[in-house]
C-alpha cells in the first residue's frame, strides 16, 4: 500500500470569497474554543492544586494534557487523509467536550491527569485538523492572509481563556473552568456540520476495517509510550524522586530507546509513515523552521505555566487579577497575529516576521529575569506585550513558510509533525519548568519547612492562608518562588539564543 492508493483523501478545493466568509468563521470557532480550553485552567490551577491536595505534582495538570496532545499530532494528519477532514474534526471536539466534563467532575488528581490527556487528544487533533483543512481551501497567495486572521482566534482563545477561568473559579468554583467548554462543543460541531462542503467520495466501497489498516499503530504506539515514559521521570525528577532512582533511570531508558524503535518504524518499515524520512530533504530553510518549533513550544508553554504562578504566588493577586494582567500578552498576540498575516501575503516573504518575533521573545525573556515581589504593574504589561509579539510573529508565520517550502501532498504529514514537536516542547518545558521550581523551593525552605509543606508550596499559594506564619516567613517562601520562577526563565533564555 503507498500513496497513490485510493483510501487517501488528500483534499485540496480551494473556495469561493463567498463560500470562505461562510465556512471560515466555524474553523475560528473551533480553534478558539480549543485554546480557550488550553488556557482556561491557567489561573484555576493554585485552586485546583489545594482542592484536590495535588501538591508538586500541578505541572502534571498541564503536562498529561500536553503529553496526548504531542502524541496525536503524527497520526492525526493521516487519520484526516483516511477518514476525511470534518469526520476527523467532529471526533476531535466531541473527545474534547467529553473530557473537560470529567475534569470538572473530578475528585482525586490521579482522575484529574486522565481526565485531561483524554481532553489533549481532542485538542491536539484540532489545533492540527483546523490548519490543515484551511490549507486545503485556500490558495497559497491567500493562506498567510487566512493563517494570520486564525492567529487572531488562537490569541482571543488564550486571552479569555485565563479571564474566563478565574471568573468561574472565584464565583462558582474550578470545575466550572472546564465545564464552560462543553456547550461551546455542541455549538461548534452543529455549525461546521452545517457549513463544510460535501467531499468527493473517494473511498466507496471500502470498509472501515480496511481505513483503519492504513493507520501506522506500531508507530503510534510507539510515540506516545516513548513520549510519556521521557515525561514522567522529567516531571519527578529531583523533586517526588531522586534522578539517580531506578525508576526514573528505567524510565529515561526505555522511553528513549521507544522513541528510537519509532523512527526507525518511520523510515524503513511503516507502509504509510507518520513521518515520512522525506519532510526532512526539503532543504535547511524548511528543517530549521521544523525545528524550532520545539524551543516556541517550550517557551509559549512555559509562560502560560510561569506568569499565573508568579503573579498569583508571589505578587497575592487573585485568579480574575492575574488574568486580566495577562491580556496585554494575549491582546497583542491577536493584533499581531492579523498584521503578521496580511504582510506575508502582501511582501510574499515570512523569514523577517519569524526574526523580529524571535529578537522580542529574547527581550521578554530579560525583562522576566528582573522580575521580584514588586515589581512595577506597567513593567509586567511591557513584557508581555513584547511575549504577545513574538507569538504572533512565530506560531503562524512558521507554518505558512513550512508550506510555501514543501509539496501538497505532504500538507497534512507535515503539520502534524510541526505540532508534534511544538508539543513536544511545550510538554518537555511544562515538566522540567514544575521540576525547577520543586527544587529551587527544596533547597530554600528545606532548612526552615517540611517537606511535605514545601510540595504544597510548589503548587499553590492558597496553602499559606490556612498557615500560621510569620511576615518573615511569608517573605522567605515568596522570595523562593521568585528565585524559582526566574530559574525556569533562565533556561529558555539560553535555549533561545544559543538556537
Amino acid at each position: 500500500m503507498d500513496e497513490s492508493t485510493p483510501l487517501l483523501q488528500h483534499q485540496p478545493h480551494h473556495l469561493s470569497q463567498k463560500r470562505l466568509l461562510v465556512i471560515f468563521p466555524a474553523l475560528a470557532l473551533i480553534h478558539f474554543i480549543s485554546f480557550l480550553d488550553q488556557t482556561a485552567i491557567s489561573t484555576s490551577l493554585p485552586a485546583i492544586a489545594a482542592s484536590l491536595d495535588i501538591g508538586a505534582s500541578i505541572s502534571w495538570v498541564g503536562a498529561s494534557f500536553l503529553v496526548t496532545s504531542t502524541s496525536i499530532q503524527l497520526i492525526n494528519g493521516r487519520l484526516s487523509d483516511i477518514f476525511g477532514r470534518k469526520a476527523s474534526l467532529v471526533a476531535a471536539i466531541s473527545i474534547m467536550g467529553v473530557a473537560n466534563l470529567l475534569c470538572g467532575l473530578s475528585t482525586t488528581p490521579v482522575e484529574l491527569f486522565a481526565s485531561r490527556a483524554l481532553a489533549g487528544f481532542g485538542a491536539g487533533a484540532i489545533n492540527a485538523l483546523v490548519q490543515i483543512a484551511i490549507a486545503d481551501i485556500t490558495t497559497l497567495e491567500q493562506r498567510g492572509y487566512y493563517f494570520g486572521i486564525m492567529g487572531v482566534a488562537v490569541a482571543l482563545g488564550n486571552g479569555l481563556g485565563p479571564v474566563i477561568g478565574g471568573l468561574l473559579t472565584q464565583a462558582v468554583g474550578w470545575r466550572w473552568a472546564f465545564w464552560f467548554v462543553c456547550p461551546l462543543c455542541v455549538v461548534a460541531i452543529s455549525y461546521l456540520v452545517s457549513v463544510w462542503p460535501v467531499s468527493r467520495p473517494v473511498s466507496n466501497g471500502y470498509q472501515i476495517w480496511d481505513k483503519l489498516k492504513l493507520v501506522d499503530w506500531a508507530g503510534a504506539l510507539a510515540s506516545l509510550f516513548g513520549i510519556a515514559l521521557l515525561l514522567i521521570p522529567i516531571s519527578q525528577g529531583g523533586s517526588a524522586q531522586s534522578w539517580s532512582s531506578p525508576a526514573t533511570v528505567v524510565m529515561l531508558i526505555a522511553g528513549g530507546i521507544l522513541l528510537g524503535v519509532f523512527l526507525a518504524i518511520e523510515f524503513r518499515f511503516a507502509k504509510l509513515p507518520l513521518l515520512p524520512a522525506r519532510l526532512f530533504r526539503y532543504g535547511r530553510s524548511t528543517n530549521i523552521l521544523i525545528f524550532a518549533n520545539i524551543l516556541i513550544g517550550w517557551i509559549f508553554w512555559g509562560n502560560m505555566f510561569v506568569l499565573p504562578l508568579y503573579l498569583q504566588n508571589v505578587r497575592g493577586l487573585n485568579p480574575t487579577q492575574a488574568g486580566a494582567l495577562m491580556l496585554p500578552m494575549v491582546i497583542t498576540h491577536g493584533l499581531t497575529s492579523g498584521l503578521t498575516g496580511i504582510l506575508i501575503s502582501m511582501i510574499g516573504r515570512y523569514k523577517p516576521v519569524i526574526v523580529i518575533g524571535a529578537a522580542c521573545w529574547v527581550l521578554a525573556a530579560i525583562g522576566k529575569m528582573h522580575f521580584h515581589q514588586t515589581t512595577p504593574i506597567w513593567e509586567i504589561i511591557v513584557v508581555g506585550v513584547f511575549d504577545g509579539i513574538s507569538v504572533g510573529c512565530s506560531l503562524q508565520p512558521v507554518l505558512v513558510g513550512l508550506f510555501a517550502g514543501s509539496d501538497a501532498q505532504d500538507r497534512a504529514v507535515l503539520t502534524g509533525l510541526r505540532n508534534f514537536l511544538r508539543d513536544f516542547g511545550g510538554a518537555t518545558g511544562t515538566t522540567i519548568s514544575g521540576a525547577v521550581l520543586s527544587n529551587v523551593l527544596y533547597r530554600q525552605l528545606k532548612s526552615t519547612f517540611s517537606p511535605e509543606l514545601i510540595a504544597k508550596l510548589a503548587s499553590s499559594a492558597f496553602a499559606l492562608k490556612d498557615l500560621d506564619l510569620s511576615d518573615e516567613e511569608r517573605s522567605m517562601i515568596s522570595l523562593a518562588y521568585t528565585n524559582g520562577l526566574r530559574a525556569i526563565v533562565t533556561k529558555a533564555e539560553r535555549r533561545y539564543i544559543y538556537f
